[in-house]
């Protein structure tokens, strides 16, 4: 039998994809988690210094307790809970492995098409979960220059950057977090909003604290301000008062993050509205397509604010009994 072949099919390894291999443990029911980087590598590049807006009573998955000393917990805590939930189930993991699409068979079941270090395979599985997330895939800006080597879409750590000329771009809560720590790590910040003001759901212990920074002078901040173009030394932008240059070391322009749309529609799977939700049954999770289960927030299309892991780790066990009842019904009998 083929590697995978009894197994279900989940397309990522964070949180959400971990839940989901874990719910189907539960119920008797094989899985693998297919990711194209590594188990929780989504999670393992947030910002170093982060800390949870979620307590830890939200963010718990699998039934097991999120056991952390202080009620929002680190990155680093977050790490070692989830992996150690996946450790505790045996969650099984291929990673290096992108999932390029998934396609019903004609006698139930899903084929998967994955590639590894470039060499391409066809698995078959009894059914397949997409949960991808949307961190991989960060918003773009849409200007000449923001490809150059001086841009980077993922904020790690301040660090590198002491003495030197940063831009930030935008205003919610990861460009807000990272301003602050750019700042402490003696780096002279420049900020670039394209709304009037900080966004209301900057996390509630950032926001006054950046406020202050900008009122202060410590870091400079522009509203209403539209990025023109990035150069290898500064980033062009207009606001209100006109046209300005900002130097830069480096830019990171954290706008935002979208589902990957372009795997969803090569798996058939229809978008619908302009938030472009994907096509899917609200008591299942189903998809359009027979066989293929949708996880977490890319339930929300465009709307990624809407659906977090402290209201999507409930997906998993849904998911997992629609599986169940569908190729284990003894199983989901005894579930009852």
């Amino acid at each position: 039998m083929p590697d995978g072949a009894a197994r279900v099919a989940i397309v990522g390894a964070g949180p959400t994809g971990i839940a989901c291999a874990a719910e189907l443990a539960r119920r008797g029911i094989e899985a693998v988690c297919y990711e194209k980087a590594f188990l929780l590598d989504s999670l393992y590049h947030f910002p170093e210094e982060m800390r949870w807006f979620s307590t830890r009573d939200l963010l718990d998955i699998a039934g097991v307790p999120f056991a952390s000393p202080e009620p929002h917990p680190t990155r680093l805590e977050a790490l070692a809970y989830y992996r150690s939930v996946a450790e505790r189930f045996g969650v099984a993991v291929e990673p290096e492995t992108e999932v390029r699409a998934i396609r019903p068979r004609a006698g139930g079941g899903v084929d998967v098409e994955t590639a590894r270090r470039g060499h391409a395979e066809r698995r078959t599985a009894p059914a397949a979960i997409l949960a991808t997330g949307f961190f991989g895939n960060p918003r773009r800006l849409g200007v000449p220059g923001e490809d150059r080597p001086l841009v980077h879409r993922r904020y790690v750590s301040g660090y590198p950057f002491h003495g030197r000329d940063v831009v930030v771009i935008g205003g919610k809560n990861s460009a807000a977090e990272a301003a602050l720590d750019l700042y402490r790590h003696g780096a002279r910040v420049t900020l670039l909003v394209r709304a009037p003001q900080l966004s209301d759901r900057v996390k509630y212990w950032i926001k006054p604290d950046l406020e202050n920074r900008i009122r202060a002078g410590a870091i400079r901040a522009f509203f209403e301000a539209r990025v023109v173009e990035i150069s290898d030394e500064s980033v062009l932008f207009e606001d209100p008062a006109g046209r300005h240059a900002a130097a830069a070391a480096a830019v990171f322009p954290l706008i935002g993050y979208t589902p990957d749309f372009a795997l969803l529609e090569r798996c058939g799977i229809r978008l619908e509205g302009p938030s472009r939700v994907p096509a899917h049954d609200a008591e299942t999770l189903e998809s359009n397509v027979p066989g293929v289960y949708l996880a977490g927030a890319i339930l929300a299309g465009t709307e990624i604010g809407k659906i977090f892991i402290e209201n999507g780790r409930h997906h998993a066990g849904t998911i997992a009994s629609a599986i169940a009842r569908r190729l284990a019904p003894e199983a989901a009998e005894r579930e009852r």
